[in-house]
């Protein structure tokens, strides 16, 4: 909570509070974008080979393996040509979300989600594509942000 004085015109002193949310950049961003590829299994985990930012180390180009409890900001844009397309959000072994392109002839299809999940020491979050065989472009893309 901060607090902010105003001189008012009368010479009195106002006191205003009100609270402050700062999302700032934490050792534990991540940003990640995957190579286009086609996979054949359900149970692959999605790689993500062009690493733009890794902060903290905890993201080893499949999965997320927490370092440390809080509040955690996952985002999946997605970009593919497959029929029911679509990235799910994995955390250990529970299907969280799905990114869902959808049932529509084959043509470059866009789908993102969002999930903010609470995670302890040592949970992990890994993404999986929704069909078989799938289609990840290129410029699909991963972040995660821990918010507190």
């Amino acid at each position: 909570m901060a607090s902010v004085l105003f001189l008012h015109t009368d010479n009195s002193l106002l006191c205003y509070q009100f609270f402050v949310f700062v999302f700032q950049l934490q050792q534990l961003n991540l940003t990640v974008k995957p190579p286009t590829t086609t996979y054949n299994n359900r149970s692959s985990n999605i790689l993500g080979n062009q690493i733009l930012y890794n902060g903290g180390n905890a993201y080893n180009g499949t999965v997320f393996t927490c370092p440390s409890p809080g509040l955690y900001l996952f985002q999946v844009s997605l970009l593919t040509p497959t029929k029911y397309g679509g990235i799910w959000i994995y955390k250990n072994t529970q299907q969280l979300t799905l990114a869902y392109a959808g049932y529509v002839d084959p043509q470059w299809n866009g789908a993102s989600v969002s999930a903010a999940v609470w995670l302890e020491v040592g949970d992990q979050i890994c993404l999986r594509p929704h069909n078989s065989p799938m289609v990840i472009d290129q410029n699909s893309l991963f972040t995660r942000v821990k918010v507190n």
